[in-house]
Order: structure tokens, then C-alpha cells, then sequence
């Protein structure tokens, strides 16, 4: 499904006129329904770690004590063992734990984690390499976290990304809507424990 039939099956289900474009339209419903559904999707990325938006940046040291910047579609680590140098499993500190430590150049042991931004005990080396498996909010299939054009699909479920669509355009029209809600709640949780990551 693509951002056009997503649209398509959302009013369909609401009963108004199915669009021939929604990105290029000058009706206002299809610019309510295109952020709507970008809501919908940037809200599922946020909530749920799903397989299909796990992604791995690598970090590469340069001999001195630096910032690495995490991508720009970083949301979160993954859960579990997610950040390593080699094999070795490289564990986080809080910024307490983190104020004790002396800069020294090594294999790291710790990491801090600070929005997108993350730092090593003992920092990296020239040229060595760690990586950080992560949760990427680039839901959508153009590369970003929203539809763009008629035609970009969503990694995550487009069934549950209309659901999410439909409960926000009833929430704004002012139509009950707890019903679609419920709905939509429920097919989320079947699917997050489905693909075995739930977070909520």
C-alpha cells in the first residue's frame, strides 16, 4: 500500500469521495489526511521497536577523546546488547558514573549516551571501529519519517498506519471515535508482540 491507497481505504471507511492524488491535491481533507497519516506513523516509529526499523551505524575512532553524532534518524539503542567494539559488548554509565572517568585511549568498556550523541570509555583509536545498533524513525520508504508523494509506502503496517489515520480524522471532525480507538490499540499490541519488541 502507498500513501494514495492508504488514503483511499481511510475514506472508504469514513464515506467520503476515494482521491485521485493526496501530496499534489489542493484539498484541504487530503492535506489533513497526508499529516494524519505522517502523525499516525512518526507516533507507531516512537512507540514500538519493530524489526524493520532497526538499523546499525559505525563509529569510528580517531586517537582523541570525541563526540560521536549518532545518525539523523537515530530514535533510541536497540534493547539488549546493542552497542560493540569487535565482539567485545561495550555497557552504559549515567553521567554520575561517567564524571569519574579519566579520558584514556583503549578498547571501551563504557559508553554515555546523550540524545544523539555518544562517547566511549576508554575512547577509540585511530581507525577502529564500534557499532550501535539502533531504532530508526524512518518509517517511510523515501528515507524519512513522512509521506512524501502518492506513491511512498511504510515500513510499519499500513493496515494499523490507516487505523491510526482514521482515529485522528474522527478525533478532529469531532465524530465518536473511541470504538476506532480501541481498534487500533488492539491491532498495535498484537502486532508489537508479533514482531517481539514491544515498547510502550
Amino acid at each position: 500500500m502507498s500513501l494514495l491507497t492508504i488514503c483511499t481505504a481511510f475514506a472508504n471507511n469514513v464515506g467520503i469521495a476515494a482521491p485521485d492524488v493526496v501530496a499534489s491535491s489542493p484539498l484541504r481533507q487530503w492535506a489533513e489526511a497526508m499529516q494524519f497519516a505522517n502523525e499516525a506513523g512518526e507516533e507507531l516509529a516512537r512507540r514500538v521497536d519493530w524489526g524493520q526499523l532497526q538499523s546499525l551505524a559505525t563509529l569510528t575512532g580517531d586517537g582523541t577523546n570525541k563526540v560521536h553524532d549518532l545518525p539523523a534518524m537515530f530514535a533510541r539503542l536497540n534493547n539488549g546488547i546493542s552497542v560493540l567494539v569487535g565482539t567485545a559488548i561495550v555497557r552504559p554509565l549515567t553521567r554520575a558514573e561517567w564524571s569519574r572517568l579519566v579520558p584514556t585511549e583503549g578498547i571501551p568498556r563504557y559508553y554515555l549516551l546523550e540524545g544523539q550523541k555518544i562517547k566511549f570509555w576508554p575512547y577509540l583509536a585511530n581507525g577502529v571501529t564500534a557499532s550501535a545498533g539502533y531504532q530508526s524513525l524512518a518509517w517511510c520508504s523515501n528515507g524519512t519519517g513522512a509521506f512524501a508523494a502518492d506513491t511512498d509506502t511504510a515500513l510499519i503496517d499500513e493496515g494499523l498506519l490507516t487505523k491510526g489515520l482514521i482515529v485522528r480524522w474522527r478525533r478532529q471532525k469531532g465524530a465518536p471515535y473511541a470504538d476506532q480507538e480501541a481498534e487500533y490499540e488492539a491491532t498495535l499490541a498484537d502486532l508489537a508482540r508479533f514482531n517481539d519488541r514491544a515498547r510502550f
